[in-house]
């Protein structure tokens, strides 16, 4: 490296100084422009790359908010609604409701699991829950049991729902599917 510098060097000094000046311009130029190019174009277009993806989740942001707002009024509102169509009594049970809709919309060997829990909630009221684990339904099987666990006419709500195709049969799924209902304490 040193030896081309040195090589360099003398090959300028051995020009006129019209043309030592020409070549200093032209390093010059050729600096500045690798500089810009190197340096200053990418941090100004990383800045502009990064305020446009300030804006972008800004606006994503307000629609969140937008998203959990109106999440936070069907909580407030789902126990209420299904409430107000159907009026628990304490001794209701979500278990026993699942059970019947699960036995008149599916086939026994179907139903892998089923796990109940309750919850205190705030004003005295408790929210009973049932975990459904299906395996290798159909996807008329599944709507039969959901159209029957969200009748009108009972409390009961859906609180979580997800389906899996399966592996070895695609015209068949594995469901997990949590319902609720909130009662008297």
């Amino acid at each position: 490296m040193n030896a081309r510098l040195h090589q360099a060097q003398l090959l300028v000094a051995r020009l006129s100084p019209r043309e030592q000046r020409l070549v200093a311009i032209f390093a010059s130029l050729v600096a500045a422009v690798v500089f810009w190019s190197l340096i200053v174009s990418p941090f100004l277009g990383g800045r502009d790359k990064v305020h446009h993806e300030i804006d972008g989740l800004r606006s994503e942001l307000g629609d969140l908010e937008s998203l959990a707002r109106q999440i936070r009024q069907v909580q407030t509102d789902a126990p209420k609604g299904g409430a107000s169509a159907a009026k628990p009594t304490a001794d209701f049970s979500v278990l026993s409701f699942v059970e019947k809709a699960a036995a008149a919309s599916l086939r026994p060997e179907s139903i892998a699991s089923m796990s109940p829990a309750r919850r205190a909630l705030e004003a005295g009221r408790v929210e009973s829950t049932v975990e459904l684990k299906l395996s290798s339904v159909t996807l008329g099987e599944v709507v039969a049991l959901l159209r029957a666990v969200e009748d009108e006419k009972s409390p009961v709500y859906i609180k979580q729902f997800s389906v899996k195709k399966r592996y070895d049969d695609s015209s068949r799924f594995d469901v997990t599917l949590v319902t609720a209902a909130t009662l008297p304490a």
